[in-house]
């Protein structure tokens, strides 16, 4: 069985939590600090981490980037927070959304233990070729991309492999960035996936529908490049190409 470090500082979530895992057969080790669970990891190596996000001190999402940048062990969230889009661009490999049952925290544990530390796939969604040059340039190093140039070509993608998120422009050809995300929330398979829109358009990107189909962000398209690149740096770290542990 795996090895497990749980941090979450609410006492009755970890309690439930280690409980349900240890069942399984897991060796867990629980923290109410990321501060502890880090220094937990200088001397331990686990198979996975499951973290909540809303923390006192060490927030998960600071927590996890901090892990990340010494250990490429794979990172769960278990949290209230909808921030599944910085979850991915922190290097997640899942997210449960509170409140949640012992079932769904035990399937996401054997879902992200038999994917492990593959890097998540992102899928640029743009009709302007410089545009996802430019998108793919930033997010490569760190991530698989995926490409489509409308929303129809991205839901035959999303509908054949697993996406972790989704970087949409609104104005496409054959299907709209709107179409695109409509379709993605009608469909149990792929309602849950962030998304993140991005456009030069400040009546589309002020619209209100982002929030009835529960968009992640809204970009204005000529700072998503830098805005991107900020929070993939703030959160994975320098980009280096050994990322092993360092004496």
């Amino acid at each position: 069985m795996a090895k497990l470090l749980l941090v979450d500082d609410d006492r009755g979530t970890l309690a439930w939590m280690s409980a349900a895992l240890s069942a399984l057969g897991h060796e867990v080790r629980a923290y109410t600090s990321g501060i502890d669970a880090l220094d937990a990891l200088s001397g331990w190596e686990p198979d996975l981490v499951v973290a909540d996000i809303l923390m006192p001190e060490l927030d998960g999402l600071t927590f996890a980037s901090i892990v990340r940048r010494f250990r490429k062990v794979p990172i769960l969230f278990v949290s209230i927070a909808t921030k599944q889009a910085d979850a991915v661009l922190v290097g997640a490999s899942g997210y449960v959304q509170k409140p949640a049952t012992a079932a769904e925290v035990r399937s996401a544990v054997q879902r992200v233990l038999a994917r492990g530390s593959t890097r998540a796939r992102i899928l640029l969604v743009e009709d302007e070729a410089d545009s996802r040059e430019l998108y793919r340039l930033v997010l490569e190093p760190d991530f698989e991309v995926l490409e489509a140039e409308n929303g129809a070509d991205a839901l035959a993608l999303l509908l054949a492999r697993p996406i972790d998120l989704v970087i949409a422009d609104v104005h496409m050809p054959v299907m709209n960035g709107v179409e695109l995300i409509r379709a993605m929330r009608a469909d149990a398979a792929l309602e849950r996936i962030p998304v993140i829109v991005q456009s030069n358009d400040r009546s589309a990107r002020e619209a209100p529908i982002w929030r009835e189909l529960r968009v992640a962000q809204v970009l204005d398209k000529r700072d998503f490049v830098l805005w991107l690149d900020s929070r993939i740096r703030a959160r994975i770290g320098p980009r280096q190409a050994d990322t092993s542990p360092q004496p």
